[in-house]
């Protein structure tokens, strides 16, 4: 089974101060009552292909052996007093990733102040509340006329914990009707390292004014910040502002991973891994000879920092830039994935990339006209340093054009120098940094069929992978994951 990644503390140390947060504003607070129990029959698996395999390779957590199957009996006393009744949902539940000590540091705070938390440290906890959720939802539904109230869920981990979040949400929506679409509002507490809270920032100066700031990030990225902090009813008044004051919803668009996986024997039939993400997709090569490996971080995904990589052994080619038609239906697959590995620092690694192109928008009344019209792809053959797709959105992006961006350092040929008496030497090797926008869809493959990648996919690691290919939209009705935010403005007063 897959597994994600942990986030480490990487920020550099600081001297942390007091968190400060502007007046404090109504907090909300979680309805308690007669509890009811919550055992109910999970939903029956679905058939659809691309919905099984999300079940298969679900990896919702950390480090923390999320092997689990069993849901602890905790998680249903949580959510029984949250949860009341089928006739009442209520307006917020705070689910917490207590496998890493940010989230057990986190519930501590926050359950000492009577909130809706639900402390989940297995996959099996995070399926169950997220189930049972989904399943008053529609039990409300049952019982009244009118549509519910968007009951607001606050995601309190790393990338990897919302990626966990994401593919429930993905997976059991795909089975609902559209309107269900607008019954759920989720809110980002990171804890650790998030992309996507980092974007959030971008757009929204208040939320990046509670989450983003440095005493923020030095109290959830550095265990030894936690005795200095006294004032921790600010934590508390930063997450009760967040979540009764973001009324805003953010649709941010969900992107399609397929992986293919090593064959583990000749007799093995073909298979597919469907994985839907929001973020930043990273690759690393492993060859057979490799055996050790170590920590990877993707607290930085602007940095050429990745998965590890071993060099290849044979000369690396160009990048080419070819012609072709629309991209070939996928080949057949196989495998599932393997126990996680560990990264180190990032090498080189031989690696062929396909990636098409999204038409611009003068370009679409005239591909309209023109609908055989092949489409370019284009080729990177080469040595990578590093390579990174994220599906972040862009400032301009048009909401008809979902596209995805891909930044890559290359290593450029060594080139021979003479020196007298007729002596060479290699000068040193350089770089190539670039980044590729309004990419569509996305082939990687090693140069070498004996090599498997590494895949992380918003902070899920994957291993033993022959190839992957990225598509800019997830193909189901769910295209859209809806974030709570302020507002959508500058991050300036």
């Amino acid at each position: 089974m897959c597994s994600p990644r942990s986030c480490l503390p990487v920020e550099e140390s600081s001297r942390l101060s007091h968190l400060s947060s502007p007046p404090p504003e109504s907090k909300p607070a979680g309805r308690r009552g007669r509890s009811t129990s919550l055992k109910e029959r999970q939903p029956a698996r679905p058939q659809n292909e691309r919905a099984n395999s999300l079940d298969n390779e679900r990896c919702p957590d950390t480090r923390s052996q999320l092997q689990v199957r069993i849901p602890r009996k905790t998680v249903y006393d949580q959510l029984n007093h949250i949860l009341i009744s089928d006739d009442q949902l209520p307006e917020n539940i705070i689910l917490v990733n207590t496998s890493d000590w940010q989230g057990q540091f986190l519930s501590d705070v926050l359950q000492k102040h009577t909130l809706p938390v639900v402390c989940t440290c297995s996959a099996a906890d995070v399926q169950a509340a997220f189930s049972t959720i989904v399943s008053r939802i529609q039990r409300y539904c049952n019982c009244n006329s009118q549509p519910p109230t968007p009951v607001k869920i606050a995601v309190a981990g790393a990338q990897h914990y919302l990626s966990a979040i994401l593919r429930l949400f993905v997976e059991q929506l795909s089975h609902k009707t559209p309107d269900w679409l607008g019954y759920m509002r989720f809110l980002i507490i990171p804890l650790g390292s998030h992309p996507v809270a980092r974007y959030l920032g971008s757009v929204d100066y208040r939320y990046n004014n509670f989450f983003q700031d440095l005493a923020w990030r030095d109290l959830f990225n550095k265990l030894e910040a936690q005795s200095s902090v006294q004032d921790t009813p600010d934590i508390v008044s930063r997450i009760t502002q967040y979540i009764s004051g973001a009324n805003c919803a953010h649709q941010l668009p969900i992107a399609e991973a397929m992986l293919t996986y090593k064959q583990k024997s000749p007799d093995e039939e073909s298979s597919q891994r469907f994985i839907p993400f929001v973020g930043v997709v990273k690759v690393g090569i492993v060859e057979p000879s490799s055996a050790t490996s170590g920590d990877s971080d993707d607290a930085a995904p602007s940095s050429s920092s990745i998965l590890s990589s071993t060099p290849p052994s044979a000369s690396t080619s160009p990048a080419a830039k070819e012609a072709s038609p629309t991209p070939p239906s996928s080949p057949s697959v196989s495998g599932g994935l393997s126990s996680p590995s560990q990264g180190v620092g990032a090498e080189l690694m031989g690696l062929q990339v396909d990636y098409w192109t999204a038409a611009q928008p003068a370009d679409r009344k005239r591909d309209a006209e023109k609908k055989d019209m092949p489409t370019t792809k284009n080729t990177l053959k080469c040595t990578f340093r590093s390579l990174q797709v994220s599906r972040l959105p862009s400032s301009g992006e048009a909401a008809a054009t979902p596209t995805m961006s891909m930044t890559v350092v290359t290593k450029e040929k060594n080139k021979k120098v003479m020196f007298l008496p007729k002596k060479t030497k290699d000068k040193e090797v350089e770089s190539k940094s670039q980044c590729i926008e309004g990419i569509s869809r996305l082939i990687c493959t090693a140069k070498h069929q004996q090599n498997m990648l590494r895949v992380l996919i918003d902070g899920v690691e994957c291993s033993d992978v022959k190839f992957f290919q990225l598509a800019a939209q997830w193909s189901s009705h769910v295209k859209h994951f809806p974030i709570c935010i302020f507002g959508h403005s500058k991050a300036t007063f």
